[in-house]
């Protein structure tokens, strides 16, 4: 009979920059030291579904509230943009004054990147100072 082998748990890397030849500064796999802590994934919100219904809602009564219109250009709007990212306000996600109907050529930011741009882009369709925008935004809802 063929004798098995215990298996065996695989290595865990991290990547660290080193110089390459004549390429600069590149990534190199080196194995964890003991004492660094691994990152563990984190299951998903035991929300996620209501969350899901709770933003599909609050979507569709943006797009209502702006005539499913871009902000901007006053073309047909597809996504709808928060003011505060989310990352930053959680508290605000669903708040219908943080949202803003956006048509995809006006929805341009994503995450930190062009996050004052935008800002600066929708505050001017609104007639408002930045400031005023991202005052009014936290404002609680008025239908709540």
């Amino acid at each position: 009979m063929l004798k098995r082998t215990p298996l065996r748990p695989k290595k865990i890397y991290t990547l660290k920059r080193t110089p390459l030849k004549n390429k600069g500064t590149g990534l190199k796999r080196t194995p964890l030291k003991a004492k660094q802590t691994q990152l563990k994934r984190t299951p998903l919100k035991k929300q996620n579904e209501q969350y899901k219904k709770d933003w599909e809602e609050a979507r569709k009564q943006r797009l209502e509230t702006d005539g499913g219109k871009c902000v901007v250009c006053k073309k047909k709007a597809t996504q709808v943009h928060h003011i505060h990212l989310r990352s930053k306000r959680p508290d605000l996600i669903l708040n219908q004054n943080n949202l803003r109907s956006l048509c995809n050529k006006h929805h341009f930011h994503l995450g930190n990147e062009k996050y004052e741009e935008q800002c600066l882009v929708i505050a001017r369709a609104e007639g408002v100072t930045v400031e005023e925008l991202l005052e009014k935004a936290q404002q609680p809802d008025e239908g709540v």
